[in-house]
């Protein structure tokens, strides 16, 4: 019966149902509010994730059937505290702070030990962090010079981080992930369930692939149109990869470049609103500002960085597909067809994009209670098209409990990880506080770049790429952003272009190695080498790289939205799609004259994103326009040369 993959099916269900439940339940009345339902969220969130891994086999197979047993004494544990802190939620803020019981202490070490259990099976640089910090909290007076601090007792260090509330698992973020991020997620955990992100895809890719030149751009669309919701470029990858790489290689694409191509379209999924890769809801809570404030100026870098690889994607179609080489049916085939329900389901998904962005940034409904009516009428409408379009209404309701049920178990699927993730986090972030890192670390960097900002810049940057080594984006955005946005407002940067520095900087770790999720992905699907395919995707990925210094030097792209800001959209553009046309465009089928005229093109980009005279910026914009459609014309003629 253990063994059973119907038994463990059915008890997650279960397990989703409560949380599905309790998470309507919250959005619906706001009743307790965050703090008090992350208390049961967290456990029954650990407790999903241990029936998925004892479903396959995989909590500890070394173990044999006794994993089954350690499993359950998981779940037991998890169940007594999503009942017991809960219970005793208003003692423990109130009157039992510095004085817990046996009970709370016990219940504290068990979730303590689950969590940092989590952290050591899914992201071991984050678990290895969390042991360095406690034995430099217990030992810290054995540290030389500015590391040197006080001893910290175990107790404290395992209290404040777990039943102290504020702090720790159940602080900041993982109350973020209860609330707001979760109320997000919400929408695309139905459209998990109900398959129309699937529906999506194949309407989509249907529809750009009737035109072999427009196939490729099927992987920048559809990426983008999942992203935007999923805010994760490996699981992006892999939906869309699945069918846009094949089909780019059938239309003439070269297997690194079509792996390449949906990497750069998935990455930019982390900077696309609404979810931005979970940040926009950590940066409002960061700033204090509404949700909204961080979206509108996350669509102004994410359409920059968007516009960028379509022109990066049509400069290589124009150089490698030819549409007297492919078969259109070829490509179409793996999609299988297209119903009429399919393309339904695309237009309600994205109209329910569209409402809750202008419930937000029209009505200024509160986020949570715009995410909540967004999700329900789409759950409506998903509901009423899966049972008029049934052969009968028996089948009609039969498909209609498939897809409810599909929606149940799938919003917790979407949540679960983030939820537990950003438990470690809260872990690591109050270890840092509590030890005192905090202030030493912003001080070190302070002290290291009071010379220049440039040094700081420099400095910030190196620490987000190599937190990038092993952690996943929100990750690295929330360490590093703790650690340097106060460096950066003390040298008079907006905190907008702090916070948006440390972002975008953050976003490039799923290509940074060992990590690489999204190279591993589309590298495996290309059949491609994993680190020649991370580092094709550089190339590709330049945008970004490019936006992490121009929100530095162009500030007005995210400090105030307004005219300012549309002027400063239009020059960064133009610069980004100009260092575009010199990557990949060809000037001359002179090898020398064409290295030199793009090496040429791109200067002229950059002296417009960086330049040190401003005002020359918008004359140099106008040339560069010029170049751009000069040079977009010579790729396209020596293209058609060398058929």
């Amino acid at each position: 019966m253990v063994n059973s993959s119907k038994f463990f099916s059915y008890l997650i269900f279960i397990a989703s149902l409560i949380y599905f439940s309790c998470a309507i339940y919250y959005y619906t009345t706001g009743t307790m509010g965050t703090m008090f339902w992350v208390l049961a969220l967290v456990p029954v969130a650990y407790i999903i994730y241990t029936l998925e891994k004892l479903k396959d086999g995989s909590l500890y197979p070394k173990l044999g059937k006794f994993q089954y047993a350690v499993g359950f004494f998981f779940i037991a544990i998890c169940v007594f505290s999503a009942v017991y802190l809960p219970m005793n939620y208003l003692d423990l803020i109130y009157t039992r702070v510095g004085s817990f019981t046996l009970t709370d202490k016990l219940v504290g070490v068990f979730l303590f030990l689950f969590v940092v259990e989590y952290a050591r099976r899914e992201h071991k640089v984050l678990f290895f962090l969390i042991i360095f910090l406690i034995i430099y909290c217990m030992y810290g007076d054995l540290f030389p010079g500015i590391l040197k601090t006080s001893r910290i007792s175990l107790e404290r260090v395992i209290t404040s981080s777990t039943i102290e509330i504020k702090l720790g698992m159940f602080g900041t973020y993982a109350q973020a992930g209860v609330g707001i991020i979760g109320a997000f997620l919400l929408l695309m955990g139905i459209a998990k369930g109900f398959e129309i992100d699937k529906a999506l895809i194949r309407t989509i890719i249907n529809a750009l692939s009737k035109r072999p030149a427009l196939i490729p751009q099927s992987a920048v669309i559809g990426s983008m149109s999942v992203a935007m919701c999923t805010g994760s470029g490996a699981a992006d990858s892999a939906l869309v990869g699945q069918f846009t790489i094949p089909a780019m290689r059938r239309a003439g694409f070269p297997a690194l470049y079509a792996a390449a191509t949906e990497g750069a379209a998935a990455l930019g999924g982390l900077i696309m609103p609404p979810v931005m890769a979970i940040a926009a809801f950590l940066m409002a809570e960061f700033l204090g500002v509404s949700y909204f404030e961080v979206v509108i100026r996350g669509f102004v870098l994410a359409f920059i960085y968007y516009f960028s690889i379509i022109l990066t994607v049509y400069l290589l179609t124009i150089q490698y597909v030819k549409p007297g080489r492919i078969k259109i049916d070829d490509v179409l085939s793996q999609l299988g067809r297209v119903e009429i329900t399919d393309k339904v389901y695309a237009v309600i998904f994205f109209l329910s994009l569209i409402l809750l962005i202008v419930l937000m940034g029209v009505f200024w409904w509160p986020e949570v209670r715009a995410a909540l009516f967004t999700s329900m009428l789409f759950l409506i409408a998903a509901s009423v098209i899966r049972v008029l379009t049934a052969k009968d209404l028996k089948k009609g309701l039969k498909e209609l409990l498939k897809g409810l049920r599909g929606a149940i178990e799938g919003y917790p699927a979407v949540v679960v990880d983030i939820l537990l993730l950003l438990a470690v986090l809260g872990i690591i972030i109050n270890l840092f506080t509590v030890s005192g890192w905090l202030i030493k670390i912003s001080m070190l960097l302070l002290d290291l770049g009071e010379e220049s900002l440039i040094i700081l810049v420099a400095l910030s940057f190196m620490l987000a790429y190599f937190l990038g080594f092993g952690l996943p984006p929100s990750a690295v955005y929330i360490i590093a952003s703790v650690l340097v946005v106060t460096p950066f407002i003390s040298f008079d940067v907006d905190k907008w272009v702090a916070h948006f520095f440390v972002f975008l900087a953050a976003a490039i770790s799923e290509f940074t190695p060992p990590v690489a999720l999204i190279a591993a992905v589309t590298s495996r699907i290309a059949e491609t080498p994993f680190v020649k395919t991370a580092f094709y995707t550089q190339k590709w990925i330049l945008p970004i790289y490019l936006l992490i210094f121009a929100v530095l030097t162009w500030p007005e792209l995210v400090v105030q939205p307004g005219l300012e800001m549309l002027k400063a959209f239009a020059i960064v553009l133009i610069a980004c799609l100009t260092i575009t046309v010199g990557s990949f465009g060809k000037v001359s089928r002179r090898r020398a004259l064409d290295y030199s005229a793009r090496f040429g093109i791109i200067a002229l980009g950059l002296v417009i994103l960086y330049g040190p005279v401003k005002a020359l910026a918008p004359m140099l914009a106008l040339i560069s326009v010029v170049v751009v459609f000069l040079g977009f014309r010579q790729t396209k003629k020596i293209s058609m040369m060398e058929e």
